[in-house]
């Protein structure tokens, strides 16, 4: 019982020292950035690994998204419209009376349209 306990101890320490070179490939391997420590566990032949042991995925580099930086929208209040023109007063012009209304309430005559003037 204690043999077989000792030879177990003894492969699983065989098996982490074996696995001490595969993580010091990992940094530096051909001018690469370390991507982390690896410790791979493999029981078998070697063949039965899906890539060689000295393949390494590519490196890809992240880039952050572009950061833009938007102004503020900018209101320019517009200027209040214009005040309608007044609406146009005329004085009407009674010939036969030969007065202006309100003074004349009543011509037998059309009244004159007469732009006013400054008194």
């Amino acid at each position: 019982m204690k043999r077989s306990a000792s030879v177990a101890v003894l492969v699983v320490a065989l098996l982490f020292i074996a696995s001490v070179p595969g993580s010091a490939w990992a940094h530096g391997f051909r001018g690469r950035p370390a991507v982390g420590a690896r410790v791979v566990l493999g029981f078998g032949p070697l063949f039965w690994w899906p890539h060689p042991a000295w393949y390494y995925p590519p490196h890809y580099v992240y880039t952050p998204p572009a950061v833009v930086v938007q102004q503020p929208p900018v209101y320019v209040q517009q200027p209040p419209p214009p005040p309608p023109p007044p609406p146009a007063a005329y004085w009407y012009y009674c010939a036969s009376a030969k007065a202006y209304y309100p003074n004349v309430q009543a011509c037998p005559e059309p009244w004159i349209k007469v732009p006013p003037r400054p008194e």
